[in-house]
């Protein structure tokens, strides 16, 4: 048979009290009497009751919990954002509430309505959330701003008015392609992702204007959308050698994740293509699996943990002070492994 759940009103009731006596027996307060403390201390012994932290912290006009707002949860990015952030809120005395947003629904019934609900402390959102064309997310965000301060990783933009962490994904991906070039690759594809996104879109940016810059050719061929996922990577690959004649395959790819990259690399290797000797590859966000890939994953690392940290601690500062909003710009890092072909130095390549 389940017990029932004791309650401050079981607890004050049996101990003859009010549960405003109750509450300062357990916070300490000196203003209670010895022999009244005694007895409620014993009730709740006997119980062995612990108050609930969130109703504790109504009482004193505060929750204690940030929302965490993901567009998905499995993928290990998203992942690493979740932990960084989860770790910082709990080393600032505050918990967090993760929310998962389906694709297609309206984030106003999904998040905002239940965060305002919930009267949290203040909201972080990541992931193409931002990016994609959802009805009403503007005006439900500035109806969220008016309850909390909002920290968001994505790109500046004038209809959002909050504080926004972001990676120069354009000049990401460049990094990427000059680094292959050094290497003497003249043919470089890029392969994942989807224009209707804005940071996948930043990142084909990137690669098409470093292809101008450096004077390489810029063919439409070898820029293949097509997802996020490795499987997605195991597509553009098939898609793209199959579409070329020998001779016109790049020999090296840039692409949009190392997920992506990821897929490409098994179906390159299924094909009997050797990696980096026949093709190069460099992937995006530097995920756990990069070092231990056949061969290690050369990777642009985005620094997912700090802009989490950073995002709590801006969240936090923003509600003490009152921070008006700004933009914060982080620089990704190429981190060099055997994949880009690095240890085979530059090679004249046709």
């Amino acid at each position: 048979m389940e017990q029932k759940r004791v309650t401050i009103y079981d607890i004050a009731k049996e101990a003859g009290v009010s549960t405003a006596t109750v509450t300062r027996v357990m916070a300490g307060h000196a203003s209670v009497r010895p022999a009244t403390r005694a007895k409620v201390q014993r009730v709740i012994d006997n119980y062995g009751y612990t108050p609930s932290a969130i109703a504790q912290d109504l009482e004193n006009g505060q929750n204690k919990t940030i929302g965490i707002i993901l567009p998905e949860v499995i993928n290990p990015y998203f992942a690493q954002l979740f932990a960084a952030a989860d770790d910082e809120a709990r080393h600032n005395g505050y918990s967090v509430w993760l929310y998962q947003l389906p694709s297609d629904e309206s984030i106003e019934r999904t998040v905002v309505d239940e965060l305002i609900r919930r009267r949290l402390e203040g909201a972080f959102f990541a992931g193409g959330i931002w990016e994609t064309d959802r009805p009403g997310m503007t005006e439900a965000l500035h109806r969220l701003g008016k309850y909390m301060p909002i920290v968001a990783i994505c790109p500046p933009r004038a209809d959002l008015a909050c504080i926004c962490l972001y990676n120069d994904l354009v000049s990401c991906v460049s990094h990427a392609v000059r680094h292959l070039h050094t290497l003497g690759h003249q043919r470089i594809a890029f392969i994942g992702g989807s224009t209707q996104v804005g940071g996948s879109g930043a990142r084909g940016h990137g690669f098409l204007e470093e292809l101008r810059a450096l004077g390489l050719p810029d063919d439409p061929a070898y820029h293949h959308e097509g997802g996020f996922d490795a499987e997605s990577g195991e597509r553009a690959v098939l898609r793209l050698l199959s579409g070329l004649e020998r001779r016109r395959w790049p020999t090296a790819l840039v692409a949009f994740n190392d997920l992506v990259a990821l897929g490409a690399m098994k179906q390159l290797k299924q094909m009997g293509l050797k990696l980096p000797e026949d093709m190069a590859i460099i992937g995006c966000d530097n995920q756990f699996f990069c070092p231990y890939t056949d061969p290690p994953l050369t990777s642009m690392d985005l620094h997912p943990e700090e802009h989490a940290r950073s995002a709590i601690r801006e969240l936090l500062s923003a509600k003490e002070n009152h921070t008006k909003p700004f933009t914060l710009m982080r620089d990704a890092t190429l981190v060099v492994r055997e994949s880009c072909g690095a240890k085979l130095g530059y090679r004249k390549l046709d």
